[in-house]
């Protein structure tokens, strides 16, 4: 569960911040530091060769939106039927997160169901709970049944090989939680 919890926190920033922003770089250089390809030498890598600009814009059209964000962060815009932030499986997510009693306050009025920061909550819930039962249903409840629909769509609308690279990444790390702690997503409908 250690290597689970250290990667998500390390997921959890780079799906959260820019790839550009200190923490990140600095995170990207300590875990890529070593002669053998890894996931994070190949990311340091497309990072050096797209640039600070094109991962900026890229942040901002798949994080922030500028006119149409082609894959919005937000799990209830997946699984609400109506497709909108701060809908009802945001609320449930909230409840949740109230249960466990944990608050994640950024600073900013912003749903607290953000890939990134579910992530950086999920690393929490295990470090938090020696049972893991929290954080089991985190996934199976509120962030699986959506996040795979969402990576993809980060992959394909990436303008920037690091982007499509980190969502290829995060698919396979989903699938190898998934499996290791045999995980079963809740049965929800994707509706974007």
């Amino acid at each position: 569960m250690e290597q689970i919890t250290i990667l998500a926190r390390v997921f959890g920033s780079l799906f959260y911040f820019p790839l550009t922003h200190t923490n990140n770089l600095e995170l990207v250089k300590a875990m890529g530091d070593s002669d053998e390809e890894s996931l994070f030498s190949g990311l340091a890598q497309r990072m050096a060769i797209d640039g600070d600009i094109a991962l900026a814009t890229d942040f901002q059209q798949l994080f922030e939106g500028m006119d149409v964000m082609p894959a919005p962060p937000w799990g209830s815009v997946y699984l609400d039927r109506e497709q909108v932030i701060f809908g009802d499986s945001l609320l449930r997510y909230r409840e949740f997160l109230t249960q466990q009693q944990m608050a994640l306050d950024t600073g900013m009025r912003e749903p607290e169901d953000q890939f990134g920061l579910m992530l950086l909550a999920l690393a929490n819930l295990i470090e938090q709970q020696s049972d893991h039962v929290a954080a089991r249903e985190l996934l199976e409840q509120h962030l699986l049944p959506w996040g795979y629909r969402y990576l993809e769509l980060v992959e394909k609308n990436a303008k920037t090989q690091t982007y499509q690279y980190l969502a290829v990444a995060m698919q396979q790390w989903l699938h190898y939680v998934q499996q290791e702690l045999i995980l079963t997503p809740a049965d929800m409908k994707v509706y974007f």
